[in-house]
């Protein structure tokens, strides 16, 4: 598959405080982003997402020379990653540094002129690297356990665990082998993931097997049963879903 066709992975690393807002504004622009606290086990696990965008830090982690260095080393062994700096600090001498000399083609963010204004600009360097790909959605998958959907459904109560999620809709798996004809109409949907909890209706759009099991279906939400703070919701969960599931493979980089 065409690198980035389906998004870009965009780390923040070593993310001040006041970057949480930010990243909190990215992830409801449905750009795919995370965040890490290990520059060695990024550096080793980039190599999965090599199409990625990394922004170092400057103001921790490394020292001034550590993170020349850092960046050097990423750009001369993974020349796809797009790299990026974010810093408290507007040093002229190391904005030169960063864009002319190693090239950082994702930037220099000075972080101090606001969360807005920094959303802002962020949001327009990662348009400017396709960081979206074609996909409108970031999706989540979920591990077993995670997420659980229950819905009233001609007199009878059932029961699903998702497989995964994202703001338009979820894929799930019925409890029981049931299963359901594509255009099933499940209003009032209520869904349970890591502990928080909202409803939504939406149809069934394609009931496709795995693995050998009675299927996997796919639900797309009615637009009209998410309001702007539910759709919120939903964006910052699969944020969450997806952090965890990064912090587990860096982990074990």
């Amino acid at each position: 598959m065409e690198n980035g066709l389906l998004g870009k992975k965009i780390f923040f690393l070593y993310p001040p405080p006041v970057l949480t807002e930010v990243v909190d504004t990215l992830a409801r622009q449905e750009f795919e982003v995370y965040l890490a606290r290990d520059h060695e086990r990024l550096k080793r696990g980039i190599a999965s997402f090599p199409d990625a965008i990394v922004f170092i830090n400057l103001d921790d982690g490394l020292d001034e020379a550590g993170w020349i260095a850092f960046a050097e080393a990423l750009r001369r062994d993974c020349p796809e990653v797009g790299l990026g700096v974010i810093t408290l600090n507007d040093n002229a001498e190391l904005r030169e540094r960063f864009l002319m000399n190693i090239q950082a083609q994702c930037g220099f963010v000075v972080l101090k002129i606001g969360a807005s204004k920094t959303a802002e600009i962020l949001a327009r360097t990662l348009e400017a690297n396709e960081a979206r790909g074609r996909r409108k959605f970031v999706r989540a998958p979920c591990p077993p356990g995670s997420g659980q959907c229950a819905v009233d459904q001609d007199g009878a109560t059932l029961r699903a665990e998702l497989t995964d999620l994202s703001s338009a809709g979820m894929a799930l798996r019925l409890e029981g082998d049931l299963s359901l004809k594509v255009g099933t109409v499940l209003r009032d949907m209520s869904l349970t993931i890591k502990g928080q909890r909202l409803l939504a209706s939406g149809v069934v759009v394609a009931n496709r097997g795995q693995d050998g099991d009675a299927g996997i279906h796919v639900v797309m939400f009615d637009p009209s049963s998410l309001d702007e703070a539910r759709r919120d919701k939903l964006k910052s969960i699969v944020f969450k879903l997806n952090q965890s599931s990064m912090e587990a493979a860096l982990a074990s980089a």
